[in-house]
């Protein structure tokens, strides 16, 4: 027997709501997973279908002094700017690329002249060198954030020692210029929640 949406208590809708919400949320990135990534080979690689997409490319400034030192990890940004830094950052001051493969936020837990500062990374996945594919793998298959360490994020090679275990927070994603924002998804769900808040008065 189904019982009109009228005769539901308030917070029986709301959670009915949630649930309806989750299931579309899920459906669409299955559907963007199975469009954008396919298994390649055994060694954790996946071939990615020909596309262009828009990212935001950028670092925090004091960043910029430091590259040469930094560049064997980061591709170059096209712009150092104050504006990377925002946790929702103004998008008018930025410069975009496209990328073939994901659009991502490094959000980097630094320490410059004893004192720790949280510096940013925006850009395309590729503009990491040398990541662990075994690690970029669950972002690849399901877009959102992982808490890491640089040594688990860049392999050591021929050319790079092992990394200090400094901690890295990494959000990816694979809509047009969707990393503007530590975790764009959220923010959506938190304004569905305040319409259905702001309906039920």
């Amino acid at each position: 027997m189904h019982l009109p949406l009228s005769s539901l208590h308030p917070m029986g809708l709301l959670f009915r709501l949630l649930l309806f919400w989750n299931t579309i949320v899920l459906a669409a990135r299955e559907r963007s997973n199975t469009e954008y990534w396919k298994d390649q080979h055994p060694q954790q690689r996946w071939r990615i279908y020909s596309l262009r997409l828009p990212c935001y490319s950028c670092m925090s400034p004091y960043l910029e002094d430091h590259y040469p030192y930094i560049s064997h990890l980061y591709r170059k940004p096209l712009s150092f700017d104050t504006h990377c830094d925002k946790h929702s950052l103004e998008t008018s001051y930025l410069y975009s690329k496209n990328c073939s493969d994901m659009c991502v936020t490094l959000r980097i837990n630094d320490v410059v002249g004893g004192r720790r500062r949280h510096g940013y990374m925006r850009g395309c996945l590729s503009d990491l060198h040398g990541y662990n594919h075994s690690l970029i793998r669950t972002l690849a298959e399901r877009q959102g954030c992982l808490d890491t360490t640089a040594r688990e994020l860049f392999l050591p090679t021929a050319q790079r020692q092992e990394l200090e275990p400094s901690r890295l927070s990494l959000c990816a994603c694979h809509n047009n210029l969707c990393n503007f924002s530590v975790s764009p998804p959220c923010f959506f769900i938190f304004l569905f929640v305040i319409l259905v808040i702001f309906l039920m008065r």
